[in-house]
């Protein structure tokens, strides 16, 4: 029973480096083993096809109930098997074969050449489809060799990796499982029959969700931990999330509106029952209080009793049009008063700005005319020159 996958990978040279350091037995096709990383950098200088994908990581393991990592004979027949896989599912590319022994199950790391040899072009399209057929071809081969071919579980709800299985094993929760978590309680909710509504109920979880091409994407909100729905199991899939949630949609039970009459009785209890209103407010004899303020508010004992509502509607309307008549001439008065202000203030800031610019003006005069005549220095005294000396 042997189990593949398949990815791509940005440096040929770093899966060559982690593959070959601990390799027990070492292969090819299309390429000498001990020159894996020179071969491949020859092939991409030769087609001038660099971009971002330098080669794929693949991986070939078999069970220890089939061959044993320490039985060497095992080594090689593993070995061969894979080998045999890879020329049959990339025979126009560079391959490196590396087989480990590190752990109870026997592996191949597989370093697969980006570059078609015929074509020059890289490897484009579907993933899906590249992954079935290296599947499907290990199945057939591991067969012809007297194998068991590897049946996937259909009741299989989660996937892990075997890092969570070990940190599941410590007790150590995960990224990884606190999105299925609050998947799982999502789901779990009746109520929610639409994606948008999926979407927000995670949302409120820390979890984004969005759509990605066939599959739906998980991410934890505000880091880089993020898992397609294939990596964390068949239930948390595209497929699978929409066709419940359209089957909670088609299904009447969740679209039935509540016709039922109102409870009247439960309005009128809690109006006739003054306690349970005073319990509510936090204050005793607040309705009471709440009751005499309204009282006192609309009842209007000072105004004589009119015998016709006409007269008594002229009145408050006099009195409120008044009201606003006083209040537009203290508004007047008010601005009045701020705008005198302001003009005095004005006022005395352009005659302080007067008597500066004055007396710069005196200063400058005063300069000027220091500069244009000068003190006249006074005549040397000639009276002691008796002239040169005989």
């Amino acid at each position: 029973m042997a189990t593949t996958h398949i990815k791509r990978s940005a440096s040929a040279s770093r899966l060559v480096n982690y593959a070959e350091k601990r390799a027990v037995l070492k292969d090819g096709l299309n390429l000498d083993v001990d020159y894996t990383k020179s071969q491949f950098k020859q092939v991409r200088e030769v087609y001038g096809n660099q971009g971002k994908t330098q080669a794929y990581a693949s991986r070939i393991s078999f069970s220890p109930k089939e061959f044993d990592p320490t039985n060497e004979n095992d080594q090689q027949k593993a070995l061969d098997i894979a080998k045999e896989v890879y020329q049959q599912t990339y025979p126009n590319q560079q391959v490196a074969l590396y087989e480990h022994a590190d752990t109870d199950a026997l592996h191949i790391h597989a370093v697969i050449g980006a570059i078609d040899l015929e074509t020059g072009k890289k490897m484009h399209g579907n993933w899906q489809e590249y992954r079935e057929k290296l599947v499907h071809n290990t199945d057939e081969i591991v067969q012809k060799h007297g194998l068991e071919v590897t049946h996937p579980d259909p009741e299989r709800y989660e996937k892990r990796s075997m890092a969570e299985i070990k940190m599941h094993d410590r007790g150590q929760p995960t990224w990884k499982e606190q999105i299925r978590q609050a998947v799982d309680s999502t789901m779990s909710n009746q109520l929610i029959s639409d994606f948008q509504a999926f979407k927000d109920d995670l949302k409120q979880k820390a979890i984004d969700v969005w759509e990605r091409g066939k599959d739906l994407t998980y991410q934890l909100t505000g880091t880089n931990y993020k898992a397609r729905g294939n990596k964390l199991g068949t239930a948390y899939e595209k497929e699978a999330i929409y066709n419940e949630l359209e089957r909670r949609t088609r299904d009447p039970r969740y679209n039935q509106t509540d016709t039922r009459n109102p409870d009247t009785n439960r309005f009128n209890s809690a109006q006739s029952d003054p306690e349970r209103n005073q319990e509510l407010s936090g204050h005793t004899n607040s309705t009471t209080k709440q009751t005499t303020n309204r009282t006192d508010r609309t009842a209007d004992t000072n105004r004589p009793s009119q015998p016709k509502g006409q007269s008594s509607l002229s009145r408050d309307l006099e009195q409120f049009r008044e009201q606003q008549r006083n209040q537009q001439r203290t508004i007047s008065r008010s601005a009045q008063r701020r705008s005198k202000s302001v003009q005095r203030t004005n006022k005395d800031g352009q005659s302080q700005n007067n008597r500066r610019i004055a007396t710069d003006k005196q200063s400058a005069k005063e300069q000027q005319h220091h500069v244009e005549s000068p003190k006249r220095q006074p005549k040397p005294d000639r009276s002691k020159d008796y002239g040169p000396s005989r």
